[in-house]
């Protein structure tokens, strides 16, 4: 009996060994995994930038904004299902322009008009995140929801405390960061000085500011209708606290953010700050990528009204264009066929509904884009838009571009319980699209110098003229 007893108490530890060798044996498969099909899906980001062909403007109609097709890939995988017969979740690529975010480091660069004008522009953005600003065209007719008791720190007060901040110096006396292994209480990041000598890293550090909230950056800061019960699908508690959500679910909440931003603008809901704000960019805005708020905070004098006429223009085919369609002519910047390249290979549809460089040339050529498919009662195209005038023209054109500089990848993707995303900023130089400059100085009879790459065809596409330098790369799990 003894005999029988030790016997089982053996087998039952082998057992578990086995199962926790195994257990760990699949983990370590499985991140190792994920995170590989990580990177692959950051290169197909890389290379869908890389591949553009219309690099001279930017817009939310063009390949690398919309949704990745994997449609008869298997991205690296063996197979598109695991040993239990489901499908495996295919990678996720997220791909959005810097410049159609405010940043942040512009409250601290160039002149003191340009300060200034930037610190303007910040704390009209907190005041329309908070859903303060008297201009709000909300659902419900609500025109503010912030509450007589709120402590929450005013928006003047808050740019103030980041200005403090940027231009404070690293500091070598820095408190450690504690943490505790109490999961209701936070951990205290205010003691956390500044140990760089950048400006800032990541938006992230922004909770190291006095009065910037994890609430203010990820959002809410308070709710329009409290009675809303804050339940999921299945009728549990979801996780109120951006650190309580998995990576996949942060991922999701990224996405939906900006798939949604039509929808998001009237939302009588306070809106996470994050998503407009950036550290990464050239400091301009880009008109055809940019939000309603972040339009709306360029000038105080800009209405509701005109910053909707100006996302609608941008939504919508150019009237050149289609009047060139419709008369059979080109215009002088199409090429002969621009559905096929030199060698008769299909190309990317061309974007007809984007502001172009010409269209910010003066405040006429603005007036007249925005205006593009409106006609008065004469059926022409009114020269004038209401409520806006050269001044408020003037006064944001410094800010407006149309071309996008610096672009982030987000690529996630999951194995098993795994997963993995990576997050990586690169700014974009070149364009497919320049053709060579003839030297007129050239002579005209001598023999045109040999191209080593056309001497050697190996196959291979051209190699774009795009190129992609990296910023800024983080790596989560």
């Amino acid at each position: 009996m003894i005999l029988i007893i030790l016997l089982a108490v053996l087998v039952f530890a082998f057992k578990r060994e086995v199962t926790r060798e195994s257990s760990i044996s699949a983990n370590v498969r499985d991140d190792l995994k994920a995170s590989y099909i990580a990177q692959m899906a950051l290169v197909r980001g890389q290379v869908i930038l890389r591949l553009d062909d219309h690099a001279d403007y930017d817009s939310l109609n063009e390949p690398w904004a919309q949704p990745v097709s994997w449609t008869g890939e298997t991205w690296g995988a063996e197979d598109t299902t695991d040993e239990n017969g489901s499908s495996v979740a295919q990678p996720q690529i997220l791909i959005t322009d810097e410049e159609r975010k405010f940043n942040l480091l512009t409250l601290v660069r160039g002149n003191d008009v340009q300060k200034k004008k930037a610190f303007d522009t910040l704390t009209r953005l907190i005041a329309i995140c908070r859903r303060e600003d008297k201009r709000l065209e909300l659902d419900g007719g609500v025109k503010s929801v912030r509450r007589a008791d709120d402590d929450s720190v005013n928006t003047d007060t808050l740019v103030r405390n980041l200005v403090k901040y940027l231009e404070e110096r690293a500091s070598e006396d820095s408190d450690d960061l504690e943490f505790t292994a109490n999961p209701d209480k936070k951990p205290d990041v205010r003691s956390m000085k500044k140990q760089t000598p950048w400006e800032m890293l990541t938006v992230g550090e922004l909770l190291q500011v006095e009065g910037w909230s994890e609430d203010l950056l990820y959002g809410p800061v308070r709710r329009a209708d409290e009675a809303v019960e804050k339940t999921d699908e299945n009728g549990e508690e979801a996780p109120q606290d951006w650190r309580d959500l998995t990576d996949e679910e942060k991922f999701e909440k990224r996405r939906d953010s900006i798939e949604n931003m039509d929808q998001r603008s009237t939302d009588p809901n306070p809106l996470p700050i994050i998503n407009y704000v950036t550290l990464y960019s050239t400091g301009f805005i880009n008109v055809n990528t940019a939000s309603r708020e972040v339009l709306l905070a360029l000038d105080e004098k800009l209405t509701w009204d005109v910053v909707d006429k100006i996302v609608t223009a941008r939504e919508q085919d150019r009237q050149d264009i289609v009047t060139a369609d419709e008369n059979g002519g080109t215009l002088p910047e199409e090429e002969a066929d621009p559905n096929l390249d030199e060698e008769g290979q299909p190309v990317e549809e061309e974007d007809n509904a984007s502001f172009r460089p010409q269209d910010l040339a003066s405040f006429q050529a603005f007036v007249q884009r925005v205006n593009n498919q409106a006609q008065d009662e004469n059926g022409e195209t009114p020269q004038t838009i209401e409520e806006f005038t050269e001044e408020i023209y003037n006064a944001i054109r410094p800010w407006l571009v149309v071309k996008s500089t610096v672009f982030e990848v987000e690529a996630s993707a999951t194995s098993g319980k795994v997963t993995k995303t990576i997050r990586a900023v690169y700014r974009r130089t070149g364009s497919n699209a320049a053709a060579a400059t003839p030297d007129p100085n050239a002579d005209p009879n001598a023999q045109p110098a040999a191209d080593p790459a056309a001497a050697e065809d190996d196959g291979l596409p051209t190699e774009p003229a795009i190129q992609l330098t990296l910023l800024f790369r983080d790596i989560s799990s």
